[in-house]
C-alpha cells in the first residue's frame, strides 16, 4: 500500500503529479545512457564497408590482381596449298577435329606426276652424257699419249739423219733430211692438238663423281619435281581443329593463297591483359584461377607463363616529327600488359570445348597471403556463378 497524506478533517489528499520534463530535452533513461541514433549507425557502417572495400581494392591490385579484360588463345595457322592446281578432293569439313599428318585436301598431280617422270628421264640422260664425256676423256688422253710417243720417234730419226749428214753429206739426200724436219713439226703439232683436245675433254666433263653441276642440278630437279608432287598433298600439320574451309572439289587453288584454317588446339593459353600497378608482383609460375564465359559457374586452374615487356604504342616512323598526345584529363588510361597464362592439364583431359576467343576473367596469386588469397578465391568463384547472367 502506498502512503497517502491525511487531511485535518480525516479525507485523503490527491497524490502528487509527476514532475514535468522541460521542453526541449531528451528524456533521460533509468540506465543512464543514450539510444545511438540509427541514420548515425548505419552512416557509420556504410563509411566502414567503402574504407574496407578501397583497402582491399588497393591492397589486392598488388597482390592478388584481377582482370575481365582476358580471352583464350592459340596458334591459328592458315593452310595454304604449295603448289597450284585443280582441287580433286577435300577430306574434312568446317569444325572438324584432325591427327597429324591426315590428309586435308588433294590437288590433281598428273601434271606433278608428269613432272617427275621428265626430270628422272632428264637424269638418265645427263648421267649418259656424262659418261660419254667420261670416255671422251679417256680417248683424248690416249690419242695425245700416242702423239707424245710419235713426237719422240721422229726426234730420234731427225737427230739420226741429222747426225749421218754431217758425218757424210753424200750418204743421203738434203731432201730426206727436209722430211724428216717436216715429220718432226708435224708430229709436235699433233701433241699440241692432242693437249688441245684432252683440255676441252676435260672442260666438257667437268668435275667428276658426285661433284659434277650437271648430275647435281638433274639430281635437284627431280628432287623438286617430287616434293611438288607431294605438296599437292595438303596434310594437317598437327593435331588439332579445322575450320574456315573454303575450297571444294573442283576449285582450282593458287599456292600461298588459304584455302581453310587449322587451330592447335593441343597449345592453347589464356593472354590476361593486366595493367602496369598490377605487374610489380607478378612472376611466372604464380598460380592462377580463371573463370570462361563457356563454362559458367566453374574455377579453373592455372599458371603464369610469361609476363609482356613491351606493346605498341604507335611508334613515328623516320624522318618524322614525334606525336605529342594533348590530353589534359586528370585521370590517364591504365597501360596494360599481356600475361600470358598456362591452363592446367585437367582443363584438356575433361574436353570442355574451349574455343579460341572465348573470354574470361583471371585472378592472380602472387604468394602466400592467406587472407587476401582468401579474398580473391571468394571473388573469383562469385564472378563464375554470376557469368550465368551475362
Amino acid at each position: 500500500m502506498t502512503d497517502e497524506k491525511k487531511l485535518p478533517d480525516g479525507s485523503a489528499a490527491a497524490p502528487e503529479p509527476p514532475p514535468q520534463v522541460p521542453a526541449g530535452e531528451p528524456e533521460v533513461k533509468a540506465s543512464g545512457r543514450s539510444s545511438m541514433d540509427p541514420v548515425r549507425r548505419w552512416t557509420l557502417i556504410i563509411l566502414a564497408f567503402c574504407v574496407g572495400l578501397i583497402a582491399w581494392y588497393l591492397v589486392g591490385d598488388r597482390l592478388t590482381p584481377f582482370t575481365s579484360q582476358a580471352r583464350v588463345e592459340a596458334y591459328v595457322v592458315p593452310i595454304a596449298p604449295e603448289v597450284s592446281g585443280t582441287v580433286a578432293a577435300v577430306d574434312v569439313g568446317n569444325n572438324q577435329f584432325v591427327e597429324a599428318g591426315e590428309r586435308l585436301l588433294q590437288i590433281d598431280t598428273s601434271r606433278y606426276g608428269l613432272t617427275l617422270d621428265a626430270a628422272e628421264a632428264d637424269l638418265v640422260s645427263t648421267q649418259q652424257s656424262i659418261d660419254a664425256a667420261t670416255a671422251g676423256l679417256v680417248a683424248a688422253q690416249a690419242r695425245l699419249k700416242s702423239a707424245r710417243a710419235n713426237l719422240v720417234k721422229e726426234e730420234k730419226n731427225y737427230q739420226r739423219l741429222k747426225s749421218i749428214f754431217e758425218e757424210d753429206p753424200g750418204a743421203i739426200s738434203q731432201r730426206r733430211l727436209d722430211a724428216a724436219v717436216a715429220s718432226l713439226e708435224s708430229a709436235g703439232a699433233q701433241v699440241e692438238s692432242a693437249e688441245a683436245d684432252l683440255e676441252k675433254a676435260r672442260l666438257d666433263l667437268g668435275p667428276t663423281g658426285d661433284d659434277n653441276p650437271r648430275l647435281l642440278a638433274a639430281r635437284a630437279a627431280v628432287e623438286q619435281a617430287r616434293i611438288n608432287l607431294d605438296r599437292a598433298t595438303v596434310v594437317a600439320p598437327d593435331r588439332g581443329l579445322v575450320t574456315d574451309v573454303r575450297v571444294d572439289a573442283g576449285n582450282y587453288a593458287q599456292a600461298s593463297q588459304p584455302l581453310m584454317t587449322f587451330v592447335a588446339i593441343h597449345n592453347i593459353w589464356i593472354q590476361a591483359d593486366l595493367t602496369e600497378n598490377n605487374l610489380g608482383s607478378v612472376a611466372v609460375g604464380d598460380p592462377v584461377e580463371f573463370v570462361l564465359d563457356v563454362r559458367p559457374g566453374r574455377v579453373f586452374k592455372g599458371r603464369v607463363r610469361s609476363v609482356g615487356y613491351g606493346v605498341s604504342t604507335g611508334s613515328d616512323s623516320l624522318g618524322s616529327l614525334p606525336t605529342v598526345d594533348n590530353k589534359r584529363d586528370w585521370l590517364r588510361d591504365a597501360q596494360r600488359f599481356p600475361v600470358l597464362i598456362d591452363l592446367d592439364p585437367d582443363v584438356f583431359r575433361e574436353g570442355l570445348g574451349i574455343r579460341v576467343g572465348s573470354q574470361a576473367d583471371v585472378i592472380v596469386y602472387t604468394g602466400d597471403h592467406a587472407i587476401m588469397n582468401t579474398l580473391g578465391r571468394f571473388y573469383i568463384r562469385l564472378m563464375s556463378w554470376l557469368t550465368y547472367l551475362y
